[in-house]
């Protein structure tokens, strides 16, 4: 089959049971198909095509070529949607917005891979609450949106998004290290139902994760008291270093290596956080999947520091 015109041809006749429709299709004159599907017999040495039925029919071994030519074009277009992205990656801009610890973490090496391996895109990265990014790539001022949720809850179906997780991030009992808990082995949530907690401020990403605080310490059996609240993570740490309070942190959030506090396991099935990466469903950004794979990278190795940091 050496060409793709006369394989086009038979197809559309497959389709349609008639070489008129085909034609059409096609943009051929009907003498044109009858003739690129009669060389393709010739060239196969069998008969595709049964003309003295009407509506034309296909004979088994034109069943059995259809099947073949189904996946070849399927091949075909897949080619070329690679390389009509490749051509895309040659210029352009990307633009991200991603949560505060995905953007002191594992954001600044998945950029500088992405500029290495694709030098002349331009990336934009802002720090963004997840719901604002969302919302930026709904209304398409963003191409890719990283972003956290509790508890590992995915993406709403029907939302209009594509989405990847890209990481389970554990959260930690974070205590003084002079806490009379801090060497405490199989430490519970309940047993800091007295202690004051450091809080993020009740909005953008602070108000998913006091929910979510709120619903863990009651299904602990208490409330949280609440007396440190916070507008960077980074000051809450600080608080709990001084011995002021405890706090439940994601891993990926707490420093390595840092001797004025203990951070523990939180025990039970809501312990942890998903990071998502998200963009518009439908929309084909050639951009977007080599940043995907950048991200994985990233996150997997910063995630694996953290784990043993």
């Amino acid at each position: 089959m050496h060409d793709l015109r006369r394989l086009r041809a038979f197809l559309a006749t497959a389709e349609h049971g008639s070489f008129s429709a085909a034609a059409t299709e096609l943009g051929y004159a009907q003498s044109v198909v009858s003739h690129h599907i009669a060389a393709l017999e010739q060239e196969l040495g069998v008969v595709l095509i049964d003309r003295g039925i009407r509506p034309v029919t296909i004979t088994e071994a034109g069943r059995r070529l259809r099947v073949y030519a189904i996946a070849i074009f399927e091949q075909v277009s897949d080619a070329e949607a690679d390389l009509r992205a490749i051509a895309g990656l040659r210029s352009g801009t990307l633009r991200i917005g991603a949560f505060l610890a995905a953007c002191v973490s594992f954001m600044p090496l998945a950029v500088s891979r992405f500029r290495a391996a694709i030098p002349d895109v331009e990336v934009h990265l802002e720090q963004l609450g997840s719901d604002e990014a969302l919302e930026r790539v709904r209304t398409g001022a963003l191409d890719l949106a990283v972003i956290w949720r509790a508890d590992g809850a995915d993406m709403a179906a029907g939302d209009g998004f594509d989405h990847e997780i890209l990481a389970e991030d554990a959260y930690r009992i974070v205590l003084p290290a002079g806490h009379r808990l801090a060497r405490r082995a199989g430490l519970t949530l309940a047993e800091l139902a007295n202690e004051p907690f450091t809080v993020p401020r009740d909005q953008g990403d602070g108000a998913g994760y006091n929910q979510w605080l709120r619903e863990v310490c009651s299904d602990a059996g208490f409330e949280p008291r609440d007396q440190f609240p916070v507008d960077d993570v980074s000051v809450g740490i600080a608080f709990i270093k001084s011995g002021l309070c405890v706090g439940l942190i994601p891993q990926l959030t707490l420093p390595n290596h840092e001797p004025a506090i203990v951070a523990r396991p939180l025990p039970g099935h809501r312990g942890f956080r998903s990071v998502i990466a998200c963009w518009r469903g439908g929309r084909r950004i050639p951009t977007v999947h080599p940043m995907l794979d950048c991200l994985r990278g990233a996150t997997a190795e910063t995630m694996q520091l953290a784990s043993t940091g």
